[in-house]
């Protein structure tokens, strides 16, 4: 049998620090590993306009059946509704659809199944580096997956002659993989005029771009955040989203993603869809609901839509205000290295610069536990932990 034959499997680069965090048995140990919002007192909690939302629905008794393989209709809209705004909603409202997926990897690997039956010799770019996952992801579809460059390790920032030079060669007709912003591992995003200059070249280049949007609303605000993507909306022939609502609405567990198509082409996009939901079908054949009922509550009522807003504002602020800590904390106990850098990166995640046996030496000796790129979750730091990691990472530099 084919099952006495199977040797154990890698763990996964994140998720198995989490586990063993959670056997370590030292009361001081920080996880800095997995991208999961916390509070000051290291908790992850619901959302108070999430649970108002929550309250709201079951007193509305929805039915349990079945939603769509492309989901719910209203919640679709409303997904592309946020990511483009109400101006350039209107102008797009016949020319893009939406599918409501099992989270943001639900969506990426519904994308990925999609491209390759169309398009099986092309070749996937993501940045170097990026997320952990997107490589496995459409690895898993069968794609050959390359990179291009993105980070200056030495300059702690991004490298954007490379990144340019690089696409430039990208062969027509390939797929680029592109983060909406806080960008994932890196923490750099890309200014305005680059965003103008990447699209440019995608366009010129017949490059399909795929923009991994995780993190709208928790780098400056959900307008700002998602500059890029609408640049990109309006210049590209197709493009195609992919959203998660577990860090902006921290609905992690509950899986909601949405997969947004938009074409220049408006006949493109019955025919996109069809496929899409065909291939959905045979993966997860529809996607969870509750979650998804949350968002479109709360997007189609104004006063828990301001209360979200405020919740988003408070996440972001808190997030910001750690970054500033850590460095002043750095700077205080002497280290060696200018980490001032950490302040100006967005969103959840900063790149330290940390080697593969910085980390391993503050996994041993401190309990911190961090993932080999030296990645840290901003989010993961409290008031009462800033300082002793501070010191960890001031002791192995």
């Amino acid at each position: 049998m084919i099952f006495n034959n199977i040797s154990e499997a890698e763990k996964d680069p994140i998720l198995g620090l989490t586990e063993e965090f959670k056997n370590d048995l030292n009361s001081k140990k920080v996880n800095l590993s997995v991208g999961v919002y916390q509070d000051d007192k290291g908790n992850t909690p619901t959302l108070p306009s999430v649970t108002e939302a929550e309250k709201e629905i079951l007193n509305q008794n929805i039915s349990k059946t079945y939603k769509p393989i492309d989901g719910d209709k209203e919640f679709t809209e409303k997904s592309i509704q946020l990511v483009a705004g109400e101006d350039l909603f209107s102008e797009i409202n016949n020319t893009s659809f939406g599918l409501n997926t099992p989270g943001g990897t639900g969506a990426l690997r519904l994308a990925s199944d999609f491209l390759f039956q169309f398009s099986s010799k092309s070749k996937v770019w993501i940045s170097n580096p990026s997320w952990p996952n997107h490589k496995p992801i459409f690895e898993a579809s069968g794609f050959k997956v390359d990179i291009y460059p993105y980070f200056n390790n030495e300059s702690n920032s991004i490298d954007f002659e490379s990144l340019t030079s690089t696409i430039k060669k990208i062969p027509k007709g390939d797929v680029l993989v592109m983060h909406g912003c806080c960008h994932n591992p890196t923490g750099e995003d890309l200014k305005a005029e680059q965003w103008d200059e990447v699209s440019d070249i995608a366009k010129s280049n017949n490059l399909l771009v795929i923009c991994d949007f995780a993190y709208q609303g928790l780098a400056d605000g959900l307008d700002d955040d998602a500059n890029g993507v609408r640049k990109m909306i309006r210049n590209l022939d197709n493009l195609i989203i992919c959203t998660s609502y577990s860090k902006n609405f921290g609905l992690y567990s509950e899986r909601v993603g949405c997969l947004i198509y938009n074409s220049k082409n408006e006949s493109n996009c019955a025919p996109v869809l069809s496929h899409m939901k065909k291939t959905a079908r045979s993966n997860y054949s529809n996607p969870p609901a509750h979650g998804s009922e949350i968002v479109k509550f709360i997007l189609s009522h104004n006063s828990l839509r301001d209360k979200w807003k405020e919740d988003l504002n408070n996440m972001r602020d808190r997030i910001k205000n750690m970054r500033k800590l850590l460095v002043k904390e750095l700077k205080n106990k002497g280290c060696s290295k200018d980490f001032s850098f950490i302040e100006r990166q967005k969103g959840m995640f900063s790149y330290t610069g940390l080697s593969k046996d910085q980390v391993n030496e503050l996994k041993k000796n401190n309990s911190i536990y961090i993932v080999n790129s030296g990645r840290i979750n901003i989010a993961g730091l409290t008031t009462t932990n800033v300082e002793y990691v501070a010191n960890a990472i001031k002791d192995v530099i």
